[in-house]
């Protein structure tokens, strides 16, 4: 049977937690898991918190690190079950949803689980201006940290629990949600299964708001170029820069390829200079993908119909920045065609190795 630690992180959250503890446990019941639920609260308490927790056998805990990424290292410094769910503690998040999050977790072997705001299904009732500054975040830390997932902002979230105590999270502030999937996915080789679940997120019960508008957004502007770096650090890895190493080599024998076959078709042909580029192109291409698939890329499979119409179409973009930057250098700037060709070769062979490591090799 499956267990779950079940966190909450309160400032001030008394009266919310009367109405959420209820339901919340309603709910972990119908899951069938084991369950357990912890409150941490500010370091000195600030409310009655800790009697509400009291009431309702719940383990009540004060952070020990500072702010709210301080508050979430605490709640996974104390998680003791296999499973880790967290949710906010104002009722913006309703415990409805945690029997679905829970299912889709089991059911379809995810490692992170997110009741999602921006799926189909999903709504918010946020203001406006937070809606869209979310949706700006959130599309801006997806594609450059590679996380795929459509609301990545959120808290609303199960993950397994040893993964989580693997990993060491720096972030104070609610950047710490970005920090926490990037550095999961780092530590899961660069693979990180997630799923979403439509949820519908409601305004705050009792209360006010914690976060501040123009602060929230200046620490997530620098926690967005802290992380893209983490990422690029992990990215050239060692063996990454063997495979670069590998690319260059399968690299230089296509270009050769190419640039002979071009020069030959041109100059002792007497072919027009833009066909016999693009022949050239395509011959060198296909040696340069069988010696790519054999010696640098892993497919993890025998390659199908899909991957040719992937490589295709990935190949036909290629040859059209080849011959693009073939025509504006030598007609349109006036440059000699064989000078341009080694521009061109290089702008392409870095396309092509980020394309076919995005598509082709394996995840």
């Amino acid at each position: 049977m499956r267990s779950i630690t079940m966190a909450l992180l309160a400032y001030k959250e008394e009266e919310n937690l009367k109405v959420l503890l209820p339901k919340i446990i309603e709910n972990l019941k119908k899951t069938g898991a084991k369950y357990n639920i912890i409150v941490v609260d500010t370091e000195k308490p600030l409310d009655n918190t800790k009697k509400v927790c009291k009431k309702y056998d719940v383990k009540y805990i004060n952070q020990e690190y500072p702010k709210f990424g301080g508050a979430l290292k605490t709640a996974i410094k104390y998680a003791d079950n296999d499973l880790f769910f967290i949710m906010d503690s104002d009722g913006s998040h309703d415990p409805k949803y945690i029997p679905d999050i829970y299912k889709k977790y089991i059911d379809e072997n995810y490692d992170v689980v997110i009741g999602s705001r921006y799926i189909k299904g999903g709504k918010t009732h946020d203001s406006k201006l937070s809606i869209i500054m979310s949706k700006i975040l959130n599309t801006c830390f997806r594609i450059i940290l590679g996380i795929k997932a459509h609301d990545i902002s959120t808290d609303y979230r199960l993950y397994d629990t040893k993964q989580l105590k693997e990993i060491e999270l720096k972030n104070e502030n609610y950047d710490i949600l970005q920090e926490v999937l990037l550095k999961l996915k780092i530590n899961n080789g660069n693979k990180l299964k997630i799923g979403e679940v439509p949820i519908t997120f409601e305004k705050r019960l009792f209360g006010e708001s914690k976060r501040r508008l123009i602060p929230f957004i200046i620490s997530y502007i620098k926690s967005l170029f802290k992380l893209f770096f983490l990422r690029i650090k992990n990215i050239f890895t060692k063996s990454v820069i063997k495979q670069l190493f590998r690319f260059g080599v399968v690299g230089v024998i296509a270009f050769v390829i190419d640039y002979s076959l071009l020069y030959v078709l041109t100059d002792i042909c007497k072919i027009n200079y833009l066909l016999s580029s693009g022949i050239s192109f395509v011959v060198s291409l296909m040696v340069n993908y069988v010696l790519s698939i054999k010696w640098v890329f892993d497919t993890g499979h025998k390659q199908t119909i899909k991957d040719v119409v992937i490589f295709s179409l990935l190949s036909t973009i290629g040859l059209g920045i080849n011959e693009l930057i073939m025509y504006l250098g030598t007609d349109m700037i006036k440059i000699h065609y064989l000078i341009v060709k080694i521009f061109a070769t290089a702008i392409v062979m870095i396309y092509n190795f980020i394309t076919r490591k995005i598509f082709i090799e394996k995840k």
